[in-house]
């Protein structure tokens, strides 16, 4: 039998939701935007684990320098300073009434819990480093990087001195570029099915430690490599940053498994923006790539192993192959949008968090625009807990490439063998001891475990 006390609430709260949901979005002036491309990252069981941009400074920051850039930032990108309202399952963004506030402290909030304002993303500061905490459901990595650079901007301009302001980077006044808060994934896109594309098997080697876990603890270690001689063996052997990244990396799997009975896989996150027309979305528009090492490609010189993943890239970089990837991920999504409750959503999420990509995964974020205050950056690193096996993160900053190798296992096996490879080139890397750290999951649904946990 119904209680009319509780239907009443109900009514009530859902009421709260539909004008809530219809007032804003990524804008003040947006409504009823449903959470698309961030699905898949709002249903894991325990949350999904902060991503963390750290900018490491050389000197102690000031909060209230922090504060000040943030205020003036943030003006500029309205769409983080937003929550979600969940509806029968379903995400909606809407603006965020309290402001964002850089907090001093040696731990991270789960993000969309009332400790950080339930934002998806927070803004902390601790000794030398700033940490820009976000949640995958909002935006990507290469999402969330103009914020980034502009927050850096107005924090070291009072804190240093003015500098010019380096080209790319935009200023709290710019308006919003065209489709900046567009979602991606809200239709099926056209493209030539009758092109032949490329066929790349996930059956790859696994690393020993390529399995899932209770243990929530990761390890890190940061590798500083010269950007001169790091670009200089990449023009040598015809490769990208990621290429020889790639490369090397197996070569140093290959090594250490020397009975490798499949390819090894490197997993390439790649931006799908070019080959979907949202150039300029905020939103999280990523996929999967595939650079396999094989017996066959151990024969080969590095210089012909790094023009052959070229040709690998291009091809799975080409615009019709892309659109018919993204095709897939909106299957996804539309059968989620077929259902009505969270915990049916949940459920079939839950089929995709059991399974691994083997052999490991890169993510290459690119080079952060800093301009003349790039001599106040001692380095800046991407990292989020969560990881299953091995994953690589790069960015360049300043006259520095910084790795940082993520791992659920303490081991260094990996990250000094690759070393070992990188300096047969001749680019000498600096290597961290191992560093255990955790990023929260989000505390967007309220779940048993709700707490705050260091930030390494």
């Amino acid at each position: 039998m119904s209680n009319p006390f509780y239907d009443l609430y109900n009514a009530m709260k859902r009421s709260e939701k539909e004008v809530l949901i219809s007032g804003s979005g990524s804008t003040p002036q947006g409504k009823n935007e449903k959470n698309r491309s961030g699905q898949s990252y709002l249903y894991k069981r325990h949350g999904m684990e902060s991503e963390v941009i750290e900018i490491r400074l050389k000197k102690k920051v000031s909060g209230s320098f922090l504060n000040q850039a943030l205020q003036t930032s943030i003006k500029r990108y309205p769409y983080f300073n937003t929550r979600l309202v969940e509806r029968d399952g379903d995400f909606y963004i809407i603006q965020n009434a309290q402001s964002l506030v850089a907090r001093r402290t040696k731990t991270l909030a789960r993000l969309g819990h009332i400790s950080c304002g339930c934002h998806l993303v927070d803004i902390t500061y601790y000794d030398c480093s700033i940490y820009v905490s976000f949640h995958h459901a909002l935006c990507d990595g290469r999402g969330i990087m103009p914020f980034v650079e502009t927050l850096i901007y107005y924090y070291c301009n009072p804190a240093y001195g003015t500098e010019p302001l380096p080209e790319g980077v935009r200023q709290a006044d710019d308006p919003l570029l065209p489709g900046e808060t567009d979602d991606p994934f809200l239709q099926k896109y056209s493209f030539d099915d009758q092109k032949e594309f490329i066929s790349l098997s996930r059956d790859a080697y696994a690393i020993p430690e390529n399995v899932v876990t209770g243990e929530i603890t990761n390890y890190r270690y940061e590798v500083r490599v010269p950007a001169t001689a790091y670009m200089k063996a990449c023009r040598e052997h015809n490769a990208t940053p990621v290429i020889l990244l790639a490369l090397l990396m197996s070569r140093a799997i290959a090594g250490i498994y020397p009975d490798y009975d499949k390819p090894i896989n490197a997993n390439i996150a790649t931006d799908m923006r070019d080959a979907l027309d949202a150039p300029n979305t905020f939103k999280n528009c990523v996929k999967s790539m595939i650079l396999p090492y094989s017996r066959e490609s151990a024969e080969k010189s590095l210089t012909e192993q790094a023009t052959e993943y070229r040709e690998l890239l291009n091809a799975q970089r080409d615009r019709d192959y892309c659109r018919r990837e993204a095709n897939a991920m909106i299957g996804l999504f539309d059968k989620l949008d077929s259902l009505k409750s969270y915990e049916e959503k949940q459920k079939i999420i839950s089929f995709y968090e059991g399974m691994t990509l083997n052999t490991y995964i890169i993510s290459y974020l690119g080079t952060f625009r800093l301009g003349a205050h790039e001599k106040q950056i001692d380095s800046i690193h991407l990292y989020n807990s969560g990881t299953t096996g091995l994953g690589i993160n790069m960015i360049c900053c300043g006259d520095s490439f910084i790795l940082d190798f993520k791992q659920n296992f303490s081991s260094n096996k990996y990250v000094r063998t690759f070393c070992a490879q990188l300096e047969q080139l001749g680019a000498e890397c600096r290597v961290s001891d191992s560093i255990p750290f955790i990023t929260p999951g989000d505390s967007i649904i309220k779940r048993e475990t709700e707490s705050v946990v260091p930030a390494v």
